[in-house]
């Protein structure tokens, strides 16, 4: 903002890490004790499920079909090992038959609307990164899901970019490759997210920090999840659709990091505007605009 010091700047997301360290009720707030919030992050999960297989199978039909490239190929079935909670070896062996069926049925019209599911994702998360940033204005359908295509086959090429940069390793460091690869793609992925998904500016300064941030927190929570999954008995109660539901509740978990760092960023764009002010109100108001829609109109009704 015209008029604030650079160093204030440079500064604000140490700042506002820092505060919500030393009092993380505001943050624990939103993400924990919101039924918005949890709503937000099980319509993510469900819209990841709805994009996530069709999306696998492009990418398994991209290295085998039309890279012709076995190393490609089996950077894909290395990141479904590594990144899908369980039954990988049940998706791989389905992602293979549907691909040799449809190997020469997958039109560009049917390839466009694989990018349209992906896109999907994008309608809560507009809607939560909207109320973080306090933007009162949300996109029309159309252009929420015209931004969602455009940050999906930004997504995507991230994505080959990764199978094609860890493709040529030998393959004891392929793995390695691959894991670094997934989190400068992944974190690139949430720093576009927090820079153009709001329906407003957002500056650069304060969407990096916290997209690192999350990345970082992200790879933490995958580990322990992994951990405690098998703990949560899935199989037991959820029988043979077990494998699709740990895959909903890790992305259900893991957009709680999402949330929590863009909140980070939000509260680090509002500092940038206004340093010094009172900021732990601030927070607080940023839980109540967050997770309290405006009453003013149902008020007026009665």
């Amino acid at each position: 903002m015209e008029g604030t010091p650079p160093r204030a700047h440079r500064g604000a997301f140490r700042r506002v890490l820092g505060r919500h360290a030393r009092r993380p009720l505001p943050l624990a707030s939103y993400l924990f004790l919101s039924i918005e919030t949890h709503a937000l992050c099980g319509a993510l999960a469900f819209f990841a499920m709805l994009g996530f297989y069709p999306l696998s199978l492009l990418m398994v039909s991209l290295a085998r079909d039309v890279a012709r490239s076995p190393e490609a190929h089996q950077v894909v079935r290395l990141a479904l090992q590594t990144y899908y909670p369980v039954g990988q070896e049940f998706l791989l062996r389905n992602l293979e038959a549907s691909s040799l069926r449809f190997r020469d049925q997958l039109s560009p019209g049917a390839a466009l609307w694989i990018f349209l599911g992906g896109a999907g994702v994008f309608i809560p998360l507009e809607m939560a990164f909207n109320r973080l940033w306090r933007f009162v204005r949300p996109r029309p359908y159309w252009h929420n899901q015209l931004v969602g295509l455009g940050l999906t086959i930004a997504f995507w090429a991230l994505a080959v970019a990764v199978v094609l940069g860890a493709a040529p390793f030998p393959l004891p460091w392929r793995r390695l490759a691959l894991w670094a690869g997934m989190l400068v793609a992944g974190g690139t992925a949430i720093l576009m997210g927090y820079r153009f998904l709001p329906h407003g500016n957002v500056p650069l300064a304060a969407a990096a920090p916290a997209a690192l941030l999350a990345t970082a927190v992200g790879e933490v929570v995958r580990w322990v999840f992994l951990l405690v999954l098998p703990r949560l008995d899935l199989p037991g109660s959820h029988g043979p659709f077990h494998v699709s539901i740990s895959f909903l509740v890790f992305v259900y978990v893991e957009a709680f990091v999402l949330l929590g760092g863009a909140f980070l960023a939000a509260e680090t764009t509002r500092e940038r505007e206004a340093p010094g002010a009172p900021t732990e109100r601030a927070a607080l108001e940023t839980v109540q605009a967050a997770v309290e829609p405006s009453t003013a109109g149902a008020d007026r009704a009665f």
